[in-house]
């Protein structure tokens, strides 16, 4: 792999950001070390060394980040942290050879080399002057720290929470997308269905076939204008899903009866857009179609306290233990269902299906309650 060569073409934000990073750091850094000395010692031109000479290494740190860290390469991390810190090392120590000497030389202090050719120092520390250096350890790094700790946030923090928000918006889209794609799958499903039933009824029953198209239109005018819903209240739901058995008992007849028991607290309750009528075709199709005789669908709504509990039954055939465990596998409009509960509401809320053979079958959801009010 190549090396990274240097970023001559940032862009002026992150140029101000890493420029910030380096100097910042620095200075904060010789704030910490010139005060300490400015009190300590009396010295007023510390404060100034020590803060030129932070300033200093800050530029010899962002000429090693921005032009010499980029081309230096290794066959592993730990060779190539290695050979940073070995060029980072000779490149501090050149610089702060030449400063210590430069600020000696100005200043009157012992060189680096040679014989320490000046007069003796003596220094009386009295027990307030000692009080003293203890309160300035405790307030002097209270500036630096602070300086650092914006610096910090504006260059790391903030925008490692900025790409988690970011990371959040991308989640809830695809959650979105994907329960959009979902309900997308059940309309081309629904549809052939429906116009099978119509079909059946176009040479023997023309007035009833065009009853059951104009019920079918209604259908996808309703999906048409909710479109873009993902909750809806119960009371359109159940609208639909009885135009839905309209058409169903114009190629029934008598067979087919539909029995309803809902609780009218539970008709502004908002439920997921098109939830109910899969249960209902379900009901219909594999519960009753192949029995002999009249058959029941059953639907039930009520609020247990914080959850509304919808039941869609059927009195037809009922299914085998070992045929429940792939009830999902059975067709689209079950397991879609599935997916997208599992997607609004979590593994708690899937359907309770429950069956036996020549009994029926009942399919209990449990939602969290959510009166259409709330979401007005």
């Amino acid at each position: 792999m190549s090396p990274p060569g240097p970023l001559p073409m940032l862009e002026p934000d992150r140029r101000n950001r890493m420029t910030l990073l380096v100097f910042g750091t620095g200075a904060a850094m010789g704030l910490q070390s010139g005060i300490l000395h400015v009190f300590l010692w009396r010295s007023p031109t510390a404060l100034f060394t020590f803060l030129a000479t932070s300033l200093l290494f800050s530029g010899v740190v962002y000429i090693l980040w921005r032009w010499v860290f980029p081309h230096l390469q290794a066959g592993t991390l730990t060779g190539q942290v290695a050979l940073q810190g070995i060029v980072a090392a000779l490149a501090t120590a050149l610089v702060s050879i030449v400063i210590v000497e430069a600020l000696v030389h100005l200043l009157g202090g012992p060189s680096l080399f040679g014989d320490p050719a000046v007069p003796e120092l003596h220094i009386t520390v009295t027990p307030e002057r000692r009080q003293l250096f203890t309160r300035l350890y405790a307030v002097i790094p209270i500036a630096p720290t602070v300086l650092l700790a914006l610096i910090g946030y504006h260059q790391y923090w903030h925008r490692i929470l900025a790409l988690q928000h970011r990371e959040h918006e991308l989640s809830e889209l695809a959650a979105e997308a994907q329960l959009a794609a979902l309900r997308a799958q059940i309309n081309p499903h629904f549809l052939f269905n429906s116009l099978n039933s119509i079909a059946q009824l176009i040479h023997t029953d023309p007035d009833t076939a065009e009853t059951c198209v104009e019920r079918l239109a209604e259908i996808f005018r309703y999906r048409l204008n909710r479109a873009e819903k993902e909750f809806v209240p119960l009371s359109e739901e159940l609208q639909m899903a009885q135009a839905y058995l309209e058409i169903e008992r114009a190629r029934f007849g008598e067979r087919l009866r539909v029995e309803t028991d809902v609780d009218p607290r539970s008709l502004r309750q908002l439920i997921p857009n098109l939830i109910l009528q899969p249960l209902v075709e379900n009901a219909v199709k594999h519960g009753l179609s192949r029995k002999v005789g009249p058959g029941t669908v059953r639907i039930g709504a009520r609020v247990d306290g914080s959850l509304l509990t919808l039941t869609v039954g059927d009195d037809g055939l009922g299914m085998p233990g070992t045929a429940l465990a792939e009830v999902y596998e059975r067709g689209v409009g079950l397991s879609n269902l599935k997916a997208r509960l599992e997607r609004l509401y979590g593994p708690a809320h899937l359907p309770e299906i429950t069956s036996a053979p020549g009994t029926g079958t009942r399919v209990c959801l449990r939602l969290p309650t959510r009166p259409f009010e709330e979401a007005a």
